[in-house]
């Protein structure tokens, strides 16, 4: 037996379960049955219960309850039957048994499963410690005796009703405490005795849980101040003997305040979030503090029976609110909205009668309803505090006399139709007509799945949907949802998107309007296929018949499933594939160059994308590059392009290292260089566009014949092979055939041709076919006016920089910077010169000190090339072999080497050039003989316009210098050119120049120059006054290039001070003036 519930004279059983009728009464029952239980077999012999009986034995009894008419035996205590037989019983409810008068502890201790104990006019007289068990939620009781509820009271766990009426036999205090009571939140008590001495007092140290407190008589006296209840709801004094509120402070959530049948005759000063202000029955006197109560709406005002208020109106302004005031005589006027309802006791109670005329003046702003989920508003004046129509409508107050809420109980859907609505039962006439249209949407459970063809489906449930008016159906606010068939309701309906892609973990609007209602629901996507996917393996190096793992979620793993390799669907075949993991094979070539985007397709849905960085044989090539010069091909290889090969394509061809012809037939031609190593199958060389027929050729060399004489001066060597083509610039150098005997830069001739020789060899030497024989140890540089000469000389350890300091007079030469240039001068890459480290070696055999200096480049991006330079010097004269030439140095002479290796060239048409700066005087004369002698600042070569010579005359002091129109390129001398690329005037007299010194492409070039200090003897100057005959130094400078670079530096003495004017190398000039200073602080062209 599962629920009994039985009234004497009457029996009524409901919910049997698991027994048979014939079960039903049996001698547990303690009452005698007078009327048939219709339906079942009964006992009508009016026996009295068993009195052997001492349990009942209801097992699956789960409610109990019983409201006694007629007790056969009062006596027998029915609770007393309860006990381990009934272990499943919840729920005693008993009313009007006074039999009933203890609570045996089986109600506390053996029932584990209670939930409610109430008993209705049953006086239990006993003392009783509080103890219902931990699952009971709902107590109720009258109790005559002693009651212990304190810290020694049993937790209750669930407890959260108790109503206690008591008759105490002294004072009485209870304490509640949070551990005891946690979930308490209803307290009445109801004292039901008048001796003015007997006192409760409550303690409650719950009070955040209390919500509705409940306190009869004022013998109950409450410790706990009401602002510790935070929660309280509602608060009932009745028959209390205070006159003013005994409260001042209040808590923020309470909303019903009740004082009843009491002697309060003040007003209490109630916070306005209250909706129940109820003083009936007191003693209340003067005005009601109608100001209080601006801009409250529907609350209960209830002051009733209060004859000494003074008051003697209702505002106006009251008319939203409920007005119960019978019983104050002083009130004789009302307004028309408390008239209009005074028959509706629910709502009006007022001894005021409006005249036998009186019309209430009903105004609505419209008849239209609109519904949502049955729900809709009735707005107007006048319109009352609401009703109920046919057990279907309910209009019920927001805002009395303003705003009803209408409800259709039946949430009925279709076109408009037309109701009547009456809008008080008690006044039949107020009945009018309204049209109803429910416009409102409630979709549950949505839910989504995806099908073949990238299609969406939403699925949801059509709790309530109009299918009258038209809808629309949209994704995230933007993309139309297609509904699959008609949407009926409490049904469920699909509707269908393409093209959408989502992940675990998404949040998805699914909303849904009618122009009048919209509804948004959200669905959290817990799993859609393709997501979390990732690369789990691939091979280090891919190739055709590479395996590919990608892991994921991918469906039930039956779906159509494609891989694509930036967009590519041909690259990878799937050969697995199940719900959490895919094997594809590479089927086609894939270069894997940069990041691939690998994307998976299942059924038309698209996985994020996946960044792979794949590495093939091709990738590997790019990743370390063909220099720029190349392609690679899908076996790693680099395929260059024409002009370039070796692995990586870094080496470039055709390049010009060197040239030379033959001096006894200057038709021969040979050219050093890198021409490629593909057999050279096309080559072309013309010389200042005279064809050059090739005799023989190889990877480094390649002979050819002109077809006719060249002429003398610079030959433009214009080189073709395998259809690169290179022009040499002028490399190659013809000379006059006076000079081919033993070339420039020998200290025998080193006037490079004949010269005027004045003063006839200056008294030093003689003049023989044409040229000065010197005297021993005088120079022919200068036609025999200098002799050398000791000299201290002090090297610098910081650069290579040559210097003189004599008497104070100072002269630099400073190599500055090495750029790579294009055939139209335009800088490709420079590396300046400022940073160096040194190393200083001293031969005491041969008097020789060598400082060997390293360009620090700390910067790679310039450069790796190995620059290194020597300046050596000795007092012992010295021949160096340069080239196919041997160079004398005289006794303390400076001798300065620079060398570059391995320079990456750009292209193969860049070459190098070698920038470096001095100071030069802008007019410069000498005086020998009473006669003034110019002295050329620069003197070039007539025919290829190279500088031969730098002269610099600083306080009678002469620094010379001699270029040599050739370099070492790979240990070959080649034609170079000495030019001036920027001129800069630091004042009237003096300019600072950068001089350059080209080179062809090679893999080493060396420059070898060498400083000498001369002497001028006196003697053989006749002179014109009788000044001194002290001696000057001299250092003449002679610099040699083509790989070497000799510059010498004369000290001369002067006979007299004195500069003249002398004229400027025009085209000189106008070669300068289109040449300015660069950004780097050096020079631009």
């Amino acid at each position: 037996m599962r629920h009994l519930f039985v009234t004497l004279g009457s029996l009524h059983v409901q919910q049997l379960k698991n027994i048979s009728p014939s079960l039903l009464v049996t001698t547990d029952i303690l009452y005698s049955l007078y009327s048939n239980l219709v339906g079942y077999p009964s006992t009508t012999t009016g026996a009295l219960p068993n009195p052997a009986q001492a349990e009942f034995f209801f097992p699956e009894l789960v409610e109990l309850k019983i409201f006694a008419e007629t007790i056969m035996t009062e006596s027998l205590n029915i609770l007393n039957y309860l006990g381990p037989n009934s272990i499943s019983l919840k729920v005693i409810e008993i009313g009007s048994d006074g039999s009933i008068t203890t609570i045996p502890t089986v109600i506390g201790m053996g029932l584990p499963k209670l939930t409610t104990f109430r008993l209705e006019g049953s006086v239990i007289q006993q003392n009783l410690s509080f103890n219902f068990g931990p699952t009971v939620q709902t107590v109720k009781f009258y109790l005559m005796g002693r009651l212990s509820i304190g810290a020694t009271t049993p937790i209750h766990t669930n407890l959260e009703d108790l109503y206690i009426t008591f008759i105490l036999p002294s004072s009485e205090s209870f304490l509640f405490e949070a551990a005891t009571f946690p979930k308490l939140y209803s307290l009445t008590l109801y004292p039901n005795y008048d001796d003015d001495n007997i006192l409760l007092d409550v303690a409650i140290n719950a009070p955040i849980s209390i919500l509705t407190l409940s306190a009869y008589q004022y013998t109950v006296n409450l410790l706990t101040q009401l602002t510790s209840f935070t929660n309280l709801h509602t608060l009932i004094f009745t028959s209390a003997s205070f006159t003013e509120f005994p409260l001042s402070a209040y808590p923020n959530s309470l909303k019903t305040i009740q004082a009843s049948s009491g002697n309060l005759t003040t007003f209490p000063n109630v916070p306005l979030s209250l909706t129940s202000y109820q003083f009936p029955n007191n003693k209340l006197q003067g005005t009601i503090p109608w100001n209080r109560f601006d801009n409250t709406k529907n609350i209960i005002f209830n002051v009733k029976n209060n004859p000494l208020i003074t008051t003697t109106s209702v505002p106006q302004s009251f008319c939203s609110n409920r007005l119960f005031i019978s019983g104050c005589p002083s009130i004789t006027t009302v307004p028309e909205c408390f008239l209009c309802y005074r028959l509706s006791p629910q709502s009006v109670q007022t001894d005021v009668i409006p005249g036998p005329n009186f019309q209430c003046n009903i105004a609505l702003d419209s008849t239209m309803i609109y519904t949502v989920m049955g729900k809709g508003n009735v707005t107007g004046s006048l319109i009352g505090y609401g009703n109920t129509i046919n057990n279907r409508y309910l209009l019920r107050p927001i805002i009395p006399n303003k705003y009803l809420q209408f409800t259709d109980t039946l949430k009925q859907v279709g076109p408009p139709r037309t109701i009547e609505l009456t809008l008080d039962a008690m006044y039949p006439s107020y009945a009018y007509n309204f049209t109803v249209l429910e416009i409102g949407i409630d979709m549950l459970s949505p839910w989504y799945r995806q099908l073949p063809t990238g299609v969406v489906q939403f699925v949801a449930y059509a709790f309530n949907f109009n299918s009258y008016l038209p809808h629309t159906f949209k994704i995230n606010g933007r993309i139309d949802c297609i509904v699959d068939g008609a949407i009926i309701l409490n049904t469920y309906f699909n509707c269908n998107t393409t093209g959408l892609s989502f992940k675990r973990n998404d949040i998805v609007s699914f909303s849904i309007s009618n122009g009048y209602f919209s509804q948004d629901l959200l669905i959290d996507i817990a799993a859609f296929y393709p997501s979390n996917v990732t690369l789990f393996y691939y091979d280090s190096l891919i190739k055709v018949g590479s395996n590919y793992i990608f892991n994921g979620e991918f469906g039930n793993g039956g779906g159509t499933l494609v891989v694509y390799f930036n967009g590519d669907p041909s690259i990878c075949t799937v050969m697995i594939k199940d719900t959490d993991n895919v094997q594809c094979t590479q089927t086609k070539y894939w270069s894997g160059i940069g990041l691939t985007n690998i994307t998976i397709s299942v059924d038309g849905f698209w996985s994020a994308p996946i960044l792979a960085n794949l590495s093939s044989l091709e990738s590997l090539c790019n990743t370390t590059g063909c220099s720029g010069h190349g392609t690679c091909d899908e076996n790693g290889n680099c395929v260059c392009n024409t002009g370039y090969y070796s692995d990586k394509c870094s080496e470039k061809y055709p390049t010009f290292r060197s040239g030379e012809y033959d001096l006894n037939d200057r038709k021969l031609i040979s050219i050093y260089g890198d021409f490629g190593p593909f057999n050279q199958t096309i080559v072309s060389i013309t010389l200042n566009n005279t064809d050059c027929q090739v005799t023989y050729k190889s990877q480094s060399l390649i002979n050819c014949t002109l077809v006719s004489e060249p002429t003398d001066g610079l030959a433009l060597v214009r080189l073709t092979v395998d259809n690169s083509t290179n022009n040499g610039n002028n490399w190659i150098y013809f000379k006059p055939s006076q000079s081919q005997g033993s070339g420039s830069g020998s200290d025998s001739d080193g006037s490079g041709g004949e010269l005027t020789y004045p003063f006839n060899c200056y008294g030093h030497g003689q003049c023989i076919n044409g040229k000065c024989k010197c005297d021993s140890g005088y120079s022919s540089i200068d036609n025999c006016l200098t002799k050398t000469s000791n000299h201290t000389n002090t090297p610098n350890t910081t650069s290579p920089t040559t210097s003189f300091d004599i008497d104070g007079i100072d002269f630099q030469f400073e190599m500055i910077a090495i750029q790579e240039i294009d055939t139209d001068d335009n800088i490709i890459n420079e590396v300046l010169t400022n940073s160096w480290s040194s190393t200083i070696l001293t031969d005491n055999q041969t008097q020789t000190t060598t400082v060997n200096y390293q360009l620090n480049n700390s910067d790679t991006t310039t450069t790796t090339a190995l620059v290194t330079a020597t300046i050596s010097f000795s007092q012992q004269p010295r021949d160096i072999q340069f080239g196919s030439q041997l160079l004398h140095i005289d006794a303390n002479s400076i001798k300065l080497s620079v060398n570059i290796s391995n320079w990456t060239f750009n292209t193969f048409l860049t070459t190098l050039r070698v920038i470096f700066k001095t100071t030069i005087n802008n007019d410069q004369s000498i005086e020998f003989d009473c006669q003034d002698v110019n002295i050329d600042t620069l003197t070039y070569e007539q025919l290829s316009e190279s500088i031969q010579y730098l002269r610099v005359v600083k306080d009678n002091i002469q620094f010379t210098g001699r270029f040599i129109d050739y370099v070492l390129s790979d240990g070959r001398p080649t034609f170079s050119r000495t030019s001036i690329v920027n001129k800069t005037d630091d004042s009237n007299d003096q300019s600072t120049i950068l001089i350059g010194i080209s080179m062809p492409q090679s893999s080493e070039s060396i420059l070898d120059p060498d400083f000498t200090p001369l002497l001028n003897n006196k003697s053989s100057d006749s002179g014109c006054d009788s000044k001194s005959n002290t001696w000057r130094i001299i250092v003449g400078v002679v610099v040699g290039v083509s790989g070497a670079v000799a510059i010498g530096v004369a000290s001369i003495i002067l006979i007299k001070k004195k500069r003249i004017i002398k004229r400027h190398n025009k085209n000189m000039q106008h070669k300068l003036s289109t040449i300015y200073f660069s950004k780097s602080g050096y020079w631009l062209k």
